[in-house]
């Protein structure tokens, strides 16, 4: 039988998403994974490099999209108090398309969320945080003009408000919340951050 590569690829990434999930990626490993793909340990080494690049494999492109989504939500015009208005809701209101994406990809993001540690991924969430926590701090210190309590501006405090509205959807899409309830609610805390903006900043 001649040796089929993208058919044997296949089994190995199929073999991994089950091991990764089953056991976390520290305790599985590369004999256990082609024991269930029924392939040779040679065979995965014609495809993957280390267990690292396997469990990337898995998950990297799912993730570039999920960051291309998140970087367009997060482009900016601001010529008047009305445009911060109108950024701050569209921002926080487009927290649905991100949801959305997240359940269409459930099984990676589970994986990333439940099983990555010991990854390059494993602080995923975190670095999520700090990449909303610096695009809010830009966007703010751009619109500074048109606040009348400017000063007000804090990182600790909008790392609060990321923190809270990131950490609310992904722990109740850990937690099997529905998608349409977990969009209902994660949009609940952004409408919380987006009034408690408006009041601190005098926006």
């Amino acid at each position: 039988m001649s040796y089929d590569y993208n058919s044997t690829h296949e089994l190995i990434l199929k073999s991994a998403l089950k091991n990764f999930s089953d056991v976390g990626f520290r305790n599985a490993s590369i004999r256990n994974i082609c024991k269930d793909a029924g392939v040779t340990n040679g065979a995965f080494y014609a495809h993957f490099n280390s267990k690292d690049e396997l469990f990337s494999a898995l998950v990297a492109e799912k993730l570039q999209m999920f960051s291309e989504t998140y970087q367009d939500l997060s482009e900016m015009h601001i010529n008047s108090a009305e445009d911060v208005l109108h950024i701050f809701e569209m921002s926080y209101g487009s927290i649905e398309i991100l949801i959305h994406y997240i359940y269409s990809e459930s099984e990676v993001f589970k994986l990333i969320l439940e099983s990555s540690g010991g990854t390059s991924y494993e602080h995923f969430v975190d670095e999520l945080i700090d990449e909303e926590c610096r695009n809010t701090m830009f966007f703010l210190e751009s619109s500074k003009e048109f606040m009348d309590r400017p000063d007000n501006i804090s990182g600790r405090l909008i790392k609060i408000g990321s923190a809270m509205v990131i950490n609310c959807a992904f722990d109740a899409f850990l937690d099997g919340v529905s998608e349409e309830d977990n969009i209902r609610e994660t949009k609940k805390a952004c409408d919380f951050c987006v009034a408690g903006y408006r009041q601190l900043l005098g926006i």
